[in-house]
């Protein structure tokens, strides 16, 4: 785990743990060499019952050695937080890389709190590992050290004492081990599921204030968020009874081994500085058995968080590899000069029920097509086999000559974006919380926007006027997922977005169902005027707006069937 863990760093974070774990390393040499000054000074002290100005002078210089490495302390904190933290930021990228980069398929697998959770939650948990595996290795040599220590001061008891509390660790992590597991699991999943019910009441808040079912939504959170408490809790309380159980039992046995002196009437005098020296060692060494201990249950407490995060840096890997295979093709320039033309498809999202069979389809550039279909017929299925989101089983996919589906063209492998030809409103459109003028120019760097352009485009989507009476215009805030404004002012807000790229094809998926039948003539008529030689595909119930276009197709019994 430590290995693979480490080997997935980048090269800045596999130098910062190495000197994370060398600075844990001095830090405990330097309290062993203190501890053994003490002893030598107590020593000196009570064989020649006074001290020379050279022993006060040793001591002093030991008060400096001590504040020095209180600033030594202070520096390796930095270096631990700045690794957890930075470390864990950079594997946050790569699996945040992978979750934008993935297919459609894999997207929808996933919910976005689980997308959270491995972005922020999982990343963070696999870096804090390292660090405890540090802290085990380097708690584990300072007790080794305290260890030899005790027996050379103690003798037998010394070794006692140390076999008996390296056994009742062993005892401790045994018996915890699985327990811990199950409490990393169990955190996991409840946390995802208390966080999701946080988006369903936003996500349906209309509908739960409409039906009244605020108790029932905050039933379900409360389940669940009581859920994670009580994981939570009783972990916690695992983790802190392992230094009762710690202390408590060493205070036994030094109490044991107390009676044992006293029985066999040893002089007391005689071994009062041995025995205050072992004393003092076993109390150093019991936090440093608590760290182990609890560095190990940590490590067994984030074994989910592991697994999810190398499952995803195994992805990432192949996604890698696959990006330096693509760099190694041919690019090319996608063109529509000729049109879309779609052959022998066939898809499903399962083996045994294909939603299309043997379908095929021609989109002439310049004109516009319409699509329709009963609900659930595979409209929107169409449209993202269509921009290349979906991949078939079989069949062709040509832009031109350009075949997205096998990425070849007449010349041969080749690799294309649609990027720059295509525009896209889905079904479902997502709003941030910023500006008008940021949704519409979205992914365009601030500086970058044309304000001009902006403006033309919300004209152009019957929506310019409706922004003019807002307070700040275009730098109104609408508010997460548009939710200051309207239904139809965010669909045509997402109109507008889409008009606002220079494309040869837009592709609209119900963009216009929340509008009226005459706002969404005299947006289709908009489109028409100002993007004239572009091709357009619409996908609508309406059958008004789909007799506007120049062709009309309808999906129906897995096939794609010109009706007009």
């Amino acid at each position: 785990m430590f290995r693979y863990l480490t080997g997935i760093l980048d090269t800045r974070e596999r130098t910062t743990w190495k000197i994370y774990a060398v600075l844990s390393l001095i830090s405990p040499i330097v309290d062993i060499f203190s501890f053994s000054v003490i002893i030598y000074i107590i020593n000196i002290v009570v064989r020649e019952n006074q001290a020379s100005p050279e022993l006060t002078a040793f001591t002093v210089f030991m008060v400096l050695v001590s504040m020095l490495k209180c600033l030594f302390e202070l520096y390796k904190s930095k270096i631990a937080n700045r690794f957890v933290y930075e470390g864990a930021q950079k594997l946050s990228m790569k699996i945040y890389e992978l979750l934008i980069k993935e297919d459609l398929t894999e997207h929808n697998k996933k919910t976005a709190m689980q997308a959270l959770n491995m972005v922020r939650n999982d990343t963070t948990n696999c870096i804090q590992i390292i660090v405890d595996w540090i802290g085990i290795v380097i708690n584990g040599i300072t007790m080794a050290g305290f260890a030899a220590v005790l027996i050379y001061v103690s003798k037998w008891i010394g070794v006692v004492s140390s076999i008996l509390l390296l056994l009742l660790m062993a005892v401790v992590f045994f018996r915890m081990r699985t327990r811990m597991r199950e409490y990393g699991e169990r955190s996991r999943a409840w946390s995802i599921k208390a966080n999701s019910q946080i988006t369903i009441a936003y996500g349906s808040f209309k509908e739960m204030k409409i039906d009244d079912r605020s108790a029932f939504v905050l039933h379900k959170y409360g389940d669940a968020s009581q859920a994670y408490a009580q994981v939570q809790g009783e972990y916690k309380y695992k983790i802190s009874s392992i230094g009762v159980i710690l202390q408590n039992s060493i205070m036994a046995a030094m109490f044991v081994i107390l009676a044992v002196i006293l029985v066999f009437g040893t002089n007391l005098s005689a071994i009062l500085a041995p025995m205050v020296v072992y004393i003092t060692a076993l109390v150093r060494m019991l936090p440093m058995a608590y760290n182990v201990l609890n560095g190990m249950n940590n490590v067994e407490f984030a074994e989910k968080s592991y697994e999810a995060l190398k499952e995803c840096m195994a992805e990432y890997s192949l996604l890698k590899e696959e990006e330096k295979r693509s760099e190694a093709v041919r690019q090319k320039m996608l063109t529509l000069q000729k049109g879309v033309s779609v052959r022998n498809l066939t898809f499903g999202y399962s083996d045994r029920v294909h939603i299309f069979q043997d379908a095929s389809i021609d989109i002439p550039v310049g004109c516009s097509i319409a699509v329709i279909g009963a609900s659930g017929a595979g409209k929107t299925t169409f449209v993202d086999l269509l921009l290349g989101l979906l991949k078939p089983q079989s069949g062709h996919v040509f832009f031109d000559d350009y075949d997205i589906v096998t990425q070849s063209d007449a010349e041969g492998p080749c690799r294309a974006g649609m990027g720059e030809l295509v525009s896209y409103i889905p079904q479902t459109v997502y709003l941030n919380g910023e500006t008008i003028r940021n949704n519409v120019a979205f992914f365009e760097e601030e500086e970058e926007v044309d304000e001009a352009r902006v403006i033309e485009c919300l004209k152009c989507a019957q929506i310019w006027e409706d922004v003019r009476k807002m307070p700040d215009g275009i730098h109104t805030l609408i508010g997460e997922n548009g939710t200051a404004i309207s239904g139809g002012q965010r669909q045509r807000i997402a109109l507008a977005r889409a008009l606002y790229k220079d494309f040869e094809l837009l592709v609209m998926d119900e963009a216009t169902a929340a509008l009226d039948m005459e706002t969404e003539k005299a947006v289709i008529d908009s489109i028409r005027q100002i993007k004239a030689d572009k091709t357009l595909i619409m996908v609508t119930h309406h059958m008004s707006l789909a007799n506007e276009c120049d062709v009309v197709y309808k999906i129906e019994d897995q096939k794609i069937l010109r009706v007009r």
